[in-house]
């Protein structure tokens, strides 16, 4: 299961996760509901453990997922002109493939 860091990221994390589940049981109706939630969270699960180890992650057709690391350093505060510290910070890429590309750009 994918931990949740703060209490709305969390309220965010099983909003989606309850669509996401109640589309596939409404997909796949021989599938039992806890089938299906097992499955998306050893999915999703996977997926953020690869993120993590700082791995890539391909879907064909749709687009790839990476890790994107700012190094830490010192940045000018020009408000309290002085020297800040600033941490090293990890993002999550997601670069579209051009299946989604071109569906999203024929959409507008």
């Amino acid at each position: 299961m994918l931990p949740a860091t703060a209490a709305s990221g969390s309220m965010q994390k099983n909003m989606f996760m309850d669509k996401l589940i109640a589309n596939l049981a409404a997909r796949f109706p021989d599938l039992t509901e806890a089938d299906i939630t097992l499955s998306v969270e050893i999915i999703l699960g996977a997926m953020s453990e690869r993120l993590v180890s700082g791995g890539r992650i391909e879907l064909r057709g749709f687009g790839s997922f990476s890790l994107n690391t700012q190094l830490a350093g010192t940045c000018k505060n020009s408000v309290l002109e002085s020297n800040q510290y600033v941490p090293e910070a990890s993002a999550v890429i997601f670069k579209p493939g051009q299946v989604i590309r071109e569906s999203v750009n024929n959409a507008a």
